[in-house]
């Protein structure tokens, strides 16, 4: 098996997985705030519903995204025009479904190629370890709703 079909593979569960909790959060409790600064179910999904599509140029292009204070208010902008989690859970499905395309069709030979990306300064990553983003960051919102759901007593696995 090729990394990235492990990879799309691994994003899909991902997905679905993050989707399914999400979606056996009690609707009243979507926006519920347990604590301090943590963040909401429904805005963890909003970025899930649109990191996809952010990740995308990055595969396809190969270039490092604009992070500028603009780019980063029209994202937000973006994900607040999600305001269901069914909204967020359909913007999702379609936007990873374009990025595991790319995925899929990313090359061999390309694996190791770095980029440097804007975060926390300036971070450099094989493409290897980019074509994986979009599944840690939804493996990463996946355990804060799960941990929202345990905080709310629902100790099913979902």
């Amino acid at each position: 098996m090729r990394y990235q079909d492990q990879v799309v593979r691994a994003t899909q569960k991902a997905l679905d997985d993050v989707c399914r909790a999400a979606l056996s959060v009690p609707s009243d409790k979507l926006e519920w705030v347990p604590m301090g600064d943590v963040r909401t179910v429904l805005s963890q999904m909003q970025e899930v519903a649109t990191a996809g599509n952010w990740f995308l140029p990055i595969i396809r292009d190969r270039k490092p995204p604009e992070f500028d204070e603009h780019a980063r208010k029209e994202a937000v902008r973006l994900r607040q025009s999600f305001d269901t989690i069914e909204k967020c859970v359909e913007a999702a499905r379609d936007s990873t479904s374009d990025l595991c395309q790319a995925l899929a069709a990313f090359p061999d030979e390309a694996l190791e190629d770095e980029m440097r990306l804007p975060f926390g300064g300036g971070v450099v990553m094989t493409m290897a370890d980019v074509l994986s983003m979009h599944h840690w960051n939804m493996v990463y919102h996946l355990g804060q709703i799960n941990q929202i759901q345990l905080m709310l007593g629902d100790r099913e696995m979902h």
